[in-house]
């Protein structure tokens, strides 16, 4: 069965089962880096809110062999489990005072979201973005999000100030910063394993790499706008900050020291994005130093001082 007539498959079969009062539809949904997924939106008839369920990783199953009823079960158990969102009442989403505790911020790449970000407010930093989001539901399973597009604002009549001040202090709040050096995240590893091993400067394995991110360890590259943290952070190793953008959802510091390349640490984060980390986690090429005298976070390739 070729890709369409899967899509087509799942989605009428879907519909069979569940019946006249449900209202199914195919979408392609832009998500992160360009990437483009094949969504079946479910909604109970004239509700403004359609869950999507990517169908792109049930084909890949469907090809390894599994049945395609088996694939219809688990997709309809999905949405059963995710029907209805609690506390959230979708009239809810029209009133603004409604979504302001749920507003939330993230980091993306300018450039390779250039097409996404003609239809979403958001502010440039450096070649980031930072967007903006409605947090719908959250639980033990993840968090459900959605966009908040252009239209949002008109509809709620809110300037872009207004949400990105209100997207920062709902995100700091819910969603604290965790700075872990990489060498405890490493004997973590070997005691996980079976193992008991402390690092010290002189083994090998140490390293004077920390990592940055949230309490939930999602999006947690935003946590490079929180005020104080780079700073405090600075000012406690008593260096400047070199940091290198592990993915969109977590950051790499290392305090500078003589003999750092600027131009290999840019090589050496393009290779490790290429070779481990997936396209659509994908934050930048780029290393940017965080300057204590300036007070702030700079593309390192344009910065007046070496990092050598």
């Amino acid at each position: 069965m070729v890709y369409e007539t899967f899509l087509n498959t799942v989605k009428e079969e879907a519909a069979r089962t569940l019946g006249a009062e449900y209202e199914l539809s195919l979408r392609q949904i832009p998500k992160n880096n360009g990437l483009v997924l094949d969504g079946l939106c479910i909604s109970h008839a004239g509700s403004p809110v359609a869950p999507a369920i990517y169908l792109n990783s049930c084909y890949e199953q469907y090809l390894k062999g599994r049945p395609i009823e088996g694939i219809l079960r688990e997709i309809l158990s999905l949405y059963r489990e995710h029907e209805y969102s609690p506390g959230l009442d979708c009239t809810d989403l029209l009133d603004f005072e409604a979504m302001k505790p749920r507003i939330l911020c993230r980091l993306i790449n300018r450039e390779a979201n250039a097409a996404l970000l003609q239809k979403l407010p958001h502010i440039p930093w450096l070649d980031l973005a930072i967007v903006f989001c409605l947090c719908l539901k959250e639980d033990a399973d993840g968090m459900m999000t959605a966009a908040i597009y252009n239209d949002h604002l008109e509809a709620w009549s809110v300037s872009l100030e207004e949400i990105h001040a209100l997207a920062m202090e709902n995100t700091i709040s819910r969603f604290p910063p965790i700075i872990t050096n990489m060498a405890c995240l490493l004997e973590e590893t070997v005691q996980a394993g079976g193992q008991t091993q402390a690092f010290s400067r002189e083994d090998p394995f140490f390293s004077p790499l920390y990592v940055l991110t949230n309490t939930s360890g999602i999006h947690g590259a935003a946590c490079m706008l929180y005020p104080q943290v780079l700073k405090n952070f600075a000012e406690g190793v008593e260096r400047d900050l070199i940091i290198l953008p592990s993915s969109i959802h977590e950051v790499l510091l290392l305090p500078q020291e003589d003999g750092f390349s600027c131009q290999e640490m840019s090589r050496l984060v393009e290779c490790v994005n290429q070779a481990e980390v997936p396209s659509q986690d994908r934050l930048s090429n780029q290393v940017y130093l965080y300057s204590r005298e300036k007070g702030t976070v700079l593309l390192a390739s344009c910065n007046e001082t070496p990092l050598c």
